[in-house]
Formats: structure tokens, C-alpha cells, sequence
């Protein structure tokens, strides 16, 4: 019984040559993932071809084994469930790595606070804003109005005398 999927295993040689190499570098693929040049034996049948941000950590799962407290195995199952995922593993990930940015970009805010580089070019720019015409328009001073007032009367009518 054969699978047409499977392919049978096979012992070969594959080949980098330092234009593979630089090529994949060229690629953006970090050094540590690529085969460097020169002849390599293998067992199977293929090779996958990888693409760039299929080697990115972001990409890359782990498996490990995590105690977590009930009550907060209970939230993100209930709280999967409700938003219809597949998988609470993935809002766990989600929710880690909304924590990670959060704290990296206060990280890379506060460097850019502590940089008097920084700070000395954005003041520059805004001095460069207001320079160009961006100033306010203020209105026109205009005489005072004389203000009219409108009283509304009301039209009583008294009763005639009574003549005698």
C-alpha cells in the first residue's frame, strides 16, 4: 500500500554553492539558519523551501509545559470560547505578546525621552511648523453693535365705566 503523499526514503547529496549562500543572505535569512557551502548527505526525500518569515522567531512554536492557576485557565478558555477561536493556546499567546510590545515600546519611548537629540529635533521641527504660516488667524476687531431689544406688550383692555 502506497500513499502517493509520502515519498520513500532515500540517502543523496545536496549541494550549497557560495552563490546559494549569498543568495539566501541577500534574502534576509539569518546566517544560523543556512546550510553554508559545500556538500551535504541527506535521508529523505525533500528538502522544504522555506521562506524568509518562516525562520522568524514570531513564527516559530515551542511547546512546554506551563502551570497556570484555574481560575486563569478558566478565563482565557471561557473568554476563547466566546470569541469563537479555536484554540485558548492562541489568545494566551495573543495576550503574552500584547504585554511584550506594550512593554517594549515603553521601553523605546522612554529611550527617546532620556535622547536630548531627539527631544532638540522635535522642538526644531515644531519651531519649523510655526515658522511656515502655521500661526493662528485671529479675528477681526469690529465696531459694537448697538443691541436692540425687542419688549413684547400686551394688549390689556380695561373695562368700560358704568355711566350713570
Amino acid at each position: 500500500m502506497s500513499d502517493s503523499n509520502t515519498t520513500q526514503t532515500k540517502e543523496g547529496f545536496f549541494e550549497v554553492t557560495e552563490a546559494d549562500y549569498q543568495e539566501q543572505l541577500a534574502a534576509g535569512i539569518e546566517d544560523e539558519f543556512i546550510l553554508k557551502p559545500g556538500r551535504y548527505k541527506f535521508f529523505r526525500g525533500r528538502h522544504p523551501n522555506f521562506k524568509p518569515s518562516d525562520l522568524e522567531p514570531r513564527n516559530t512554536r515551542v511547546n512546554f509545559t506551563l502551570p497556570l492557576a484555574l481560575d486563569v485557565f478558566k478565563y482565557f478558555e471561557r473568554r476563547a470560547a466566546d470569541l469563537r477561536l479555536d484554540s485558548y493556546t492562541t489568545l494566551i499567546n495573543d495576550t503574552l505578546r500584547a504585554a511584550m510590545e506594550r512593554e517594549l515600546a515603553d521601553q523605546a519611548s522612554a529611550q527617546l525621552l532620556a535622547d536630548d537629540g531627539f527631544i532638540k529635533a522635535v522642538a526644531a521641527q515644531v519651531r519649523a511648523l510655526n515658522a511656515t504660516g502655521r500661526k493662528r488667524k485671529r479675528a477681526a476687531k469690529s465696531k459694537p453693535t448697538a443691541r436692540r431689544t425687542t419688549v413684547r406688550s400686551k394688549t390689556v383692555t380695561k373695562p368700560k365705566a358704568k355711566t350713570a
